[in-house]
């Protein structure tokens, strides 16, 4: 969890305030009195009156399972690896799912092979201020605290700055229904650990909820997976890893409480259920900190609207407004009426790459991607003169080039005579979450393990290829594959070479057949593929063919060579049937007796069942 950032300094807006003129200057005398208070607030307390003295060490020999348990033992989310008495180095929680589940010698690797090196320090004086401000600059979720002779005083985390913050009344104020995220990632309680750990560790995910049979829920963390590096297990199922079951709250509660039993119950992620005790979300300690400063930034809106009032607002307001000026993570700009940027927060360089003085008294036509068209900022600039704000999605280009997505919200200042005098602009990258969107799309239609379309998916394939047969009076064929000795090998060499097997089958089938036919998985070893426009039978019999050839060949997986044959039962539209389901019965029905001889075969689904059908 990100917190606060330091803004511009006090010289440069002391610059431009020199060349603005009245009412600009009541304004940025407001948030210079505000900043300057609230920069007040923050040095009042610095890393040394918070910084954690104990820390746990280990050796870089140390096994990684053993460093895992000491965490574990200590619950504590990193450890600190030294050489000679000096820290060289740090482990966490996070670079275990970094970490190959699957093999249990991965966890008995020395900790000096796998930790970040150097560790980032701090000075111990710092404000908790600069401290928000380096944890996001440095993307890491500890700091060492140093004296001014460099040596180690203790570790600070970015919760400490969080919980240092004195929020408790917005807390307060405020309920778990209006925060908590009902789109997190659900894994079935069967789904392979290391599968469900490269997911959190490609969609930088801290966490996933796990489904059981029975209805209930858990949830999968780094830190569970921590305790499995630790106890040096490789189970293949999440269920058994996930913490179960879910501890959860109701939305009415308040987010004050719902931190306090975060903190006591050293959680990171509640559940959150309704009425019916249907699990409906989960609220996690980042979702609150991102909530209070949406908050802040709201207040903000406000205190920039009624500027002609700022300075008989309290001295709370002021220096809310200038801690969520500087300390917000989504990005602000201020523009004048003409649309010349005034001002921007340090979120914004965060995001964009453009440095304040990149930006002062230029156009936002600085960030734009091309991507939208004249239309489209007729349109914003029609919702800005007419409602006063635009909200929407929107493409810019970062100093670097790259083009990103981000949510922006655009909001008209007036004055008393309700003419427009400024423009604020608050926007987050959602680069990450249309990214997992996608994965979460592609994942409700392909299979995990080998990409393959699953089911749901190959009844549509299929439903579209029978109707495009039917106008085009073509046919389409249904192959039923099933893979022979497939269970002897998953049971004799593991199931991390049976998923390899299953994945290089996946790869030669789809290599066999045409771009526009169809290989998906069923489950287990059944693999099923869609011929369409198929002009004759022996068109599918040469395919049939060169199937079983290229599934013949010996396999490479690790150190062993497997040889692997495939039974496959074939039926046709519309001699056998015109219906998707009965299709695949009827190619199931001829795999299962391809299936009866001793080598690999092929069959044509025989309605007779008296007369030999065509084989392979």
């Amino acid at each position: 969890m990100n917190n606060k950032d330091d803004g511009l300094p006090h010289a440069a807006r002391q610059d431009k305030l020199s060349r603005r003129g009245p009412e600009d200057k009541v304004r940025a005398e407001t948030l210079d009195t505000a900043a300057t208070e609230s920069k007040s607030m923050q040095e009042s307390i610095t890393l040394e009156h918070i910084v954690h003295p104990e820390m746990l060490t280990c050796t870089a020999d140390t096994l990684l399972s053993a460093a895992a348990r000491q965490m574990t033992a200590a619950r504590y989310s990193s450890i600190l690896v030294t050489q000679n008495g000096a820290i060289v180095g740090i482990w966490t929680e996070r670079d275990a799912l970094a970490l190959d589940m699957s093999d249990p010698l991965a966890f008995q690797a020395p900790i000096g092979d796998h930790m970040a090196s150097p560790v980032k320090t701090i000075h111990i004086g710092a404000d908790l201020g600069e401290a928000a401000v380096r944890f996001r600059e440095e993307k890491v979720r500890h700091l060492l605290a140093v004296d001014d002779n460099g040596t180690v005083r203790g570790i600070v985390t970015q919760t400490d700055i969080v919980l240092n913050q004195g929020l408790e009344y917005y807390l307060s104020l405020r309920q778990v229904k209006s925060v908590f995220n009902d789109s997190y990632p659900v894994v079935a309680s069967n789904v392979p650990l290391d599968a469900a750990v490269r997911t959190m560790l490609a969609g930088r995910f801290d966490a996933l909820l796990v489904a059981y049979p029975d209805g209930s829920h858990g949830i999968l963390t780094e830190r569970d997976v921590l305790h499995r590096v630790g106890g040096a297990q490789t189970l293949s199922e999440v269920g058994a890893s996930a913490s179960h079951p879910l501890v959860c709250v109701t939305p009415d509660t308040s987010l004050y409480q719902a931190r306090k039993l975060l903190v006591e119950r050293q959680l990171r992620h509640l559940g959150v259920t309704g009425s019916d005790g249907r699990l409906r979300g989960l609220l996690a300690f980042s979702d609150i900190l991102t909530h209070i400063e949406s908050d802040y930034i709201r207040q903000l809106r406000d205190a920039l609207k009624e500027r002609e009032h700022s300075l008989a607002l309290s001295l709370q307001h002021l220096r809310l407004a200038a801690k969520v000026f500087e300390s917000t993570l989504e990005g602000i700009m201020v523009t004048n009426a003409r649309q010349i940027v005034e001002s921007v927060n340090p979120a914004f360089t965060q995001i964009t790459g453009y440095k304040a003085h990149e930006v002062i008294g230029k156009t936002p036509a600085i960030l734009s991607s091309g991507r939208q068209d004249a239309a489209f900022y007729q349109k914003m600039q029609e919702d800005l003169s007419v409602h006063g704000h635009w909200q929407g999605e929107i493409w810019n280009r970062r100093r670097s080039g790259e083009i990103y997505p981000e949510w922006l919200t655009i909001n008209t200042v007036r004055n008393t005579r309700g003419e427009a005098v400024n423009f604020v602009g608050v926007f987050s990258d959602i680069t990450k979450r249309k990214a997992a969107e996608k994965q979460m799309q592609f994942l409700a239609y392909h299979d995990g393990l080998t990409g393959l379309p699953n089911r749901e998916l190959f009844f549509d394939r299929l439903e579209h290829a029978i109707a495009h047969a039917h106008r085009n009076r073509h046919m389409v064929a249904v192959m039923f594959l099933d893979l022979n000795k497939f269970k002897q090998i998953n049971d004799t060499l593991g199931h991390h070479v049976g998923d390899q097997l299953l994945q290089m089958v996946a790869q030669r089938l789809t290599a066999s057949v045409r771009e526009g036919d169809t290989v998906a998985r069923l489950g287990g070893d059944e693999f099923i593929v869609v011929l369409e426009s198929v002009a004759q039978a022996s068109d599918v019999l040469s395919v049939a063919q060169k199937i079983m050839a290229a599934l013949s060949q010996p396999m490479q997986l690790d150190e062993h060579e497997i040889n692997v044959g495939t039974s496959i039962g074939i039926s046709l539209y519309p001699t056998d049937s015109e219906q998707p389901h009965a299709l695949i019965k009827c190619a199931d029905a001829a795999m299962y007796l391809a299936k009866q001889g001793e080598h690999s075969h092929f069959r044509f689904f025989n309605a007779a069942d008296s007369s030999e059908p065509s084989a392979g």
